[in-house]
């Protein structure tokens, strides 16, 4: 259960907003007007080369019976360290992309859509939100794909579907250390991931 609310905001539609969560803190990622998907990352506050490591969480997640790939209840940061960075402590939608780490590109954008500039990114909301602490795009690391629906195939493809969230759906995460987070408000209108819209998303904090 949260405890008391300490800071509220909304990340707008098609940006990031970076942000950090004391230890012991809970965080809530929750929808506004349903059917949207973030896109995000996970830093030690004090010590950037600590990150999120999707592919680890994953796994250890998987093995200890904590979790799948679309929902799991600790987040690890990446090898050497695999810390319990985060844990899950509510999640009223329990359908996430929690085993690849990808984000939508300029690049994803030319191959997919033919689209050569000018779309918003979540890489490069990314890179916006995490300037001002140093962080470059370049370290945008592994991607916890929030909200995300995908169909996982036995021949090892995937397809992305239309989230399935609504307006009073949230995921809240403990951080289990100080945790600078950014999250973006994924732009994709080309695909099916948000219905083919974007929409704000919005943050509590809660001590």
């Amino acid at each position: 259960m949260a405890g008391t609310l300490t800071e509220e905001f909304v990340i707008p539609a098609r940006h990031a907003t970076a942000f950090e969560v004391k230890q012991g803190q809970t965080f809530r990622i929750h929808q506004i007007d349903g059917y949207q998907v973030g896109d995000c990352v996970f830093y030690n506050a004090h010590d950037y080369k600590e990150m999120f490591h999707v592919g680890q969480s994953w796994a250890i997640n998987v093995i200890c019976g904590t979790g799948t790939s679309k929902s799991f209840k600790h987040f690890y940061s990446k090898p050497p360290r695999e810390n319990v960075m985060m844990t899950v402590v509510d999640d009223t939608c329990r359908n996430h992309w929690g085993n690849m780490g990808g984000r939508c590109s300029t690049r994803l954008y030319q191959l997919r859509d033919n689209i050569e500039a000018g779309h918003r990114s979540c890489q490069e909301n990314l890179t916006e939100a995490l300037a001002p602490y140093g962080i470059s795009g370049d370290e945008v690391f592994d991607i916890f794909n929030v909200f995300m629906n995908v169909d996982l195939h036995e021949d090892g493809g995937f397809t992305i579907l239309p989230t399935e969230v609504s307006a009073d759906d949230y995921i809240d995460i403990r951080a289990d250390m100080d945790i600078l987070a950014a999250i973006s408000a994924c732009p994709a209108d080309t695909s099916p991931t948000n219905g083919g819209n974007s929409a704000p998303l919005g943050i509590k904090i809660f001590d």
